[in-house]
């Protein structure tokens, strides 16, 4: 780091859809229309999504970033900073992250008016990917909220589900367009 003291950071460019799905902005390519283009391109490598799911982290401000070398590039969040996928079959399920870490502690479940459900674990908040979620164990409650549930996550233990009161990137701290 000491060879490159003054390298700056980007945003902009890297964005993480809502299936955890790593999307290239190319931007520098001649003809980029935001509009048409602004959706990125997917990006396919096996080594990159790998290097990307090592290297990926939150700064103080709740903004996520992958650190590429010197290098910090911001990442525009479709919906949260990782997406849990479920694997196996209850009463043995556990969660894995979209960058490939199994999750071991549930600190929070919380659901929003869109129906998703949020956890914060270890490495994060998160969002079931939403493919998933007929495959929790879920014992749902009438909702105080017109729109999320509440009720009961059996999943690692029993976790209260309660409706999210304010918006996800307020309610966990984390920053889904930095900007700096």
């Amino acid at each position: 780091m000491a060879r490159w003291p003054n390298v700056p950071a980007v945003q902009g460019w890297l964005r993480l859809d809502r299936r955890g799905r790593w999307m290239l902005v190319d931007r520098g390519v001649a003809g980029f229309d935001e509009a048409v283009h602004g959706a990125g391109s997917e990006i396919t490598s096996p080594p990159i999504i790998d290097f990307i799911g090592r290297n990926y982290q939150s700064d103080a401000q709740g903004r996520w970033y992958w650190q590429n070398g010197p290098q910090r590039v911001y990442v525009d969040l479709d919906l949260a900073p990782l997406l849990l996928r479920v694997m196996g079959e209850a009463p043995t399920q556990s969660l894995i992250t979209h960058t490939g870490y199994p999750v071991e502690r549930i600190e929070r479940v919380v659901s929003d008016a869109q129906g998703n459900v949020w956890l914060l674990t270890e490495h994060g908040p998160g969002c079931i990917d939403d493919r998933d979620l007929g495959a929790l164990a879920l014992d749902l409650d009438e909702s105080e909220s017109p729109n999320a549930f509440t009720g009961w996550l059996t999943l690692m233990g029993e976790h209260r589900i309660t409706p999210m009161a304010a918006p996800p990137e307020s309610t966990f701290a984390f920053d889904p367009r930095p900007r700096y």
